[in-house]
């Protein structure tokens, strides 16, 4: 099974350069400096000192900052960060996608379908987040479509307990009601040391938070998976969170994940960022649906 891009199978490779959370772009009327997280004071997240905020605390954020992040990527796949914090070049990008994509659409309907696809890159790139990947398959004899979404970021860890294995927890809290959409959790080796990956089936929410129902009354489901890479003691991990249309592909989808998160890393210490660039080999077609 093919991704979408560039027609070949999936691979994955390290940018030219590494990622750097703590430099976010900074959409048109935002303010405020640059090298802080999610944007400075009165930036697009509305930290202390920014219109109504005088006196408020700055509110916390979970993504984005710590040391740039070397990431190990689909390169066919559709990332709609893959120009960084250069919003000239992605607003270019998209013009082009809608082009190849609805060629005979006017161009006033192009124009607003970019300019929603800014709204939502700039949404993610301040929020913290490094790639928005999106691997879209049609159906191919037994097999059915795939729609996956990947999303990918630095994360600060909270303070832990060496001696908590936070896999066994979560082992014990599947089938609890917070989270009975969760199917497994395991722990495995990463580039950084330690992995927690996580696969589900959430129920579909509706606007207004009613669940999705099918003919026979059940939830109608997605599929989820999520897998966590940090090393013993460090404040920040890389995460990577996909979904899928068809729950039935969520293992195919947490193999992606997983590898994503494993094989990513943030600089940190003495290593040189420049020194990283060395390409990885292809990881080989996206395993097939279903």
């Amino acid at each position: 099974m093919e991704t979408t891009g560039a027609g070949g199978p999936a691979e994955l490779a390290k940018p030219e350069r590494p990622v750097d959370p703590r430099i976010p772009s900074q959409p048109t009327g935002a303010t405020g400096g640059v090298g802080t997280p999610n944007g400075a004071a009165g930036g697009a997240n509305g930290a202390a000192g920014g219109a109504g905020g005088a006196g408020q605390a700055p509110e916390e954020h979970i993504f984005g900052a710590g040391p740039p992040a070397q990431l190990y990527l689909p390169t066919d796949w559709l990332n709609f960060l893959e120009d960084g914090d250069n919003r000239d070049a992605a607003r270019r990008r998209y013009e082009q996608l809608m082009g190849r994509l609805y060629p005979n659409m006017p161009a006033e309907g192009h124009r607003e379908i970019v300019d929603g696809l800014m709204l939502w890159r700039d949404s993610l790139w301040t929020g913290g987040f490094l790639a928005h990947g999106i691997i879209s398959v049609p159906a191919d004899g037994g097999e059915k479509a795939a729609f996956w979404q990947i999303l990918v970021a630095a994360m600060k860890l909270p303070p832990t307990n060496a001696e908590l294995d936070t896999s066994a927890l979560l082992q014990r809290m599947v089938g609890s009601s917070e989270l009975d959409y969760l199917t497994h959790v395991e722990q495995y080796q990463t580039e950084m040391g330690l992995g927690l990956g996580l696969i589900g089936r959430p129920p579909i929410t509706l606007p207004g938070g009613d669940i999705a129902r099918g003919s026979d009354g059940e939830p109608r489901r997605t599929g989820m998976a999520a897998a966590l890479s940090y090393a013993p003691g460090a404040e920040f991990g890389i995460i990577a969170i996909g979904s899928c249309l068809e729950p039935e592909q969520d293992r195919q989808l947490a193999m992606m994940v997983a590898l994503i998160a494993g094989k990513s890393k943030l600089i940190t210490g003495e290593e040189e960022a420049g020194q990283e660039n060395a390409a990885v080999p292809s990881a080989g077609p996206v395993p097939a649906a279903g």
